[in-house]
């Protein structure tokens, strides 16, 4: 060992003992006494490992660890390990082991105290020969950042010999810009002598090779004797370019999936915009006067045009798909009614093709349950739709059943069963792959994409649901399919009450299309009008916002894509720009585009809800009922705030149901349904006011309020209309808090009369 190294062992904090082929110990660094607490001397060599272990198995182990490493019966390994060593005071620290053998087959191994920072650098070398052994580089500076020891691996990393980077020549060589130098300079400065850190990142530097190459060193810094500090730098070149080369390449697959992402949406919207018209046109020809012959022919034309819309649903599926950007609903549905849906579809391909195609449905399975019946739908409409495009002869039947029927869950067995031509059964294993196909001529034979069955599989996985095959060349296919169900009545029954509503209801609406394509407008105009609906038309964005200048609309119906100014522009001025007046009609946004972004665009431009081209009559009815009956409470509000000073003292009566009965065609399970959930309501409004008002917290107490608000005027609760009006104008300013109080105990008292006469409203109703 020379003596130079000693010396810089002997003021390192670091703990280093040297073993010879006996087993003795021959050197234990100073810095034990000050780690440790022991004091170093021949008797501490002696009892060395009974001192340092907590049990005899310890003493024992390492013992024999050292002899077989002398024998060379043990190879030593370069990875660090940790143990738990005993002090003088019966306490313990942590210390990080590094072992090695010198050439004369002395074992020394380097402990690093580790107790505070488990991640601290490894400081760790007692002489030339163990320096080598180490692959980082370890560089000793002065409180002047002059380099006054260097490990020889600076020389294999970087090049340079201990002579050409001793002082500051180190910051010289390796720093090309001497200003950066001495930034980091003053950073690891603060860092190692006051704890301080700024935003000089020196844990990871790039430093000049000798060559005139880079590379990335990782650093770790701790303070040592005498005000130096050590660095021990190690080369993470090529983690950093392989992050580099990771995020390049994320970033070239993002821009990939964007331009793709694009490109679907452009050509859904080209194809779908003249798609809406082939269908659109097609439903209403079909409810005209016509023979049979044209009834067969036009049914025909709009199958066609389903296929044809089913098959970019299941492109832009599987791109969503991909991108893990499909969401599920979890809706109220018929599940009876959307199976004979599906089936009675289906049924004109088999009448087609002379088979037959059955619906067996188990009476044990539930009708009513909450799902996604658009993607259950979209599931069963592939494999049925592949089961008869694969059977020439024969029939296709599906079967249905109930599995499971646990507290809210319900489980359904689904089979789909044909005797068509079967899958190989070498095949079968890959059915549900993109692009995939039984054999290579199947698609020149029956066409198809390939798509179906992939689109299949996924989204039976993201129902939570699974799906297997069975098949027998040239005898058939069975095809087995299990989806979890929710339970939940009461939102079922709501549902589909509000939808036969829906159905029986006539609109008399005046409404405001803008569109920019003749064929979508002559479309949507005769489909409106047979609602009983005045429409008028504007070419593009301008147009529509200057004739919600000139007039009044129920609802506006707002293409998005369009010459002049887009749908998002023309939005926005009659949501913001316009009068408080015109800002509350309601924009129902009619696009072709289907992407979440385009969605959430609209949304966020001010657009109230959004429906797809081409869309389905029941949807569009479902949306313009929706939103007309919000514009017919608002007109309502208007003219009782207008009537409502000569009305106060008119009746004793608290509520006025007549708009209520009107709207729901005095049906009384609706009425029933409507009225227990508004007393429910009352009860939360109450619960709130008297929580919140004690601790003053308006926020809530405006929300509350708000919330409540269309009700009241829905029920026709005129004494409380003035005070719920008073009330919004005070919460949402936030001031005179005692007038408040007393307003809101005001509607408490006379919620209370109101919940009298609705209990007996529903008493009479009940008794109907």
């Amino acid at each position: 060992m020379r003596d130079n190294s000693i010396q810089y062992l002997n003021e390192l904090n670091i703990l280093i003992v040297s073993i010879n082929n006996n087993g003795e110990i021959t050197y234990i660094s100073p810095y034990c006494e000050t780690l440790l607490g022991y004091k170093v001397n021949d008797k501490l060599k002696k009892e060395w490992w009974t001192k340092i272990s907590f049990n005899n198995d310890e003493v024992i182990l390492n013992k024999l660890k050292i002899k077989e490493i002398s024998l060379g019966k043990l190879k030593v390994s370069n990875k660090p390990y940790e143990t738990k060593v005993k002090c003088s005071d019966g306490n313990f620290k942590w210390i990080e082991w590094r072992d090695a053998v010198l050439e004369d087959n002395t074992f020394t191994t380097v402990g690093v105290d580790i107790t505070i920072r488990k991640s601290q650098e490894i400081a760790s070398f007692h002489s030339n020969d163990i320096i080598n052994s180490v692959d980082a580089m370890i560089l000793v500076s002065d409180k002047n950042d002059n380099v006054i020891f260097c490990s020889p691996s600076v020389e294999r990393m970087l090049g340079y010999s201990d002579e050409e980077i001793m002082g500051d020549n180190w910051w010289k060589l390796t720093y090309e810009n001497q200003y950066e130098a001495q930034k980091v300079k003053e950073a690891i400065h603060n860092f190692v002598y006051f704890h301080i850190k700024d935003f000089t990142d020196i844990s990871k530097r790039q430093i000049k090779t000798k060559n005139g190459d880079y590379k990335w060193i990782e650093w770790q810094l701790s303070k040592g004797l005498n005000d130096t500090y050590i660095s021990v730098g190690t080369d993470i070149t090529n983690r950093v370019l392989t992050e580099m080369e990771l995020k390049e390449a994320k970033e070239t697959a993002e821009k990939s999936l964007k331009v793709k992402d694009e490109f679907l949406a452009n050509m859904s919207h080209e194809i779908r915009t003249p798609l809406n018209a082939v269908i659109g046109f097609t439903d209403l020809l079909l409810e005209t006067q016509l023979t049979p012959e044209q009834k067969e022919h036009l049914e025909t034309m709009r199958n066609s045009g389903e296929i044809l819309l089913s098959l970019i649903n299941n492109v832009l599926d599987l791109a969503k798909l991909d991108s893990n950007k499909v969401e599920i609903e979890e809706i109220p549905f018929n599940l009876h009614k959307s199976l004979y849906e599906v089936v009675k579809l289906m049924k004109l391909k088999a009448k087609e093709k002379k088979i037959a195609l059955e619906l067996d449905i188990n009476p044990n399975t539930p009708e009513f349950v909450l799902g996604d019946p658009t993607r259950i739908g979209q599931i069963l409409l592939n494999l049925i739709g592949n089961a008869i495009k694969f059977t020439d002869e024969g029939s296709v039947i599906v079967s249905v059943k109930l599995t499971k029927d646990e507290n809210n869950l319900t489980e359904v067995y689904f089979e789909i069963k044909d005797t068509g031509i079967g899958i190989v059964s070498n095949k079968i294993s890959t059915v549900f792959g993109v692009f995939t196909q039984a054999k290579s001529d199947t698609s020149r034979i029956y066409g198809g994409t390939g798509l179906g069955l992939a689109i299949v599989k996924k989204l039976v996985s993201l129902l939570n649901g699974e799906i297997k095959v069975q098949s027998k060349f040239g005898v058939g296919s069975n095809f087995k399919m299990t989806i979890p169900f929710k339970k939940d009545v009461t939102k079922i029954e709501k549902h589909f009450v509000e939808l036969g509503e829906v159905e029986k209801s006539i609109l008399n609406l005046k409404i405001l299309l803008v569109e920019d394509n003749k064929t979508n407008q002559l479309l949507a105009k005769t489909r409106l009008e047979r609602w009983n609906c005045i429409v008028d038309i504007a070419n593009n964005g301008i147009e529509g916002v200057k004739k919600v200048q000139k007039n009044m609309y129920d609802i506006i119906l707002m293409d998005i894509q369009m010459p002049v100014m887009d749908g998002y522009e023309a939005t926005k001025i009659i949501k913001n720009d316009l009068s408080k007046q015109v800002s509350k009609i309601p924009i129902i946004a009619m696009t072709a585009y289907t992407s979440k972004k385009d969605i959430n665009m609209a949304l966020e431009a001010g657009m109230n809800d959004y429906i797809f081209k081409p869309f389905k009559k029941e949807e569009l009815l479902l949306l313009l009922k929706k939103y007309g009956k919000l514009t017919n409470i608002e007109k309502l509000e208007d003219s009782k705030e207008i009537k409502i000073i000569n009305e106060n003292t008119k009746s004793e009566k608290y509520t006025d149901l007549e708009f209520l009965k009107q709207e729901s065609l005095n049906e009384t399970s609706i009425l029933v349904l409507l009225i227990q959930l508004f007393i429910k309501d009352l009860d939360e409004y109450v619960q709130v006011v008297t929580k919140e008002i004690k601790t003053k917290n308006w926020e809530i107490l405006h929300r509350a309020t708000h919330k409540i608000k269309p009700n009241i005027s829905m029920f026709g609760i005129s004494k409380m209309e003035p005070l719920v009006h008073t009330l919004m104008k005070k919460l949402e300013k936030r001031e005179d808090f005692d007038n408040v109080s007393n307003l809101l105990n005001e509607c408490k008292q006379i919620i209370e009369k109101v919940k009298e006469e609705l209990k007996e409203e529903l008493k009479i109703l009940e008794n109907e």
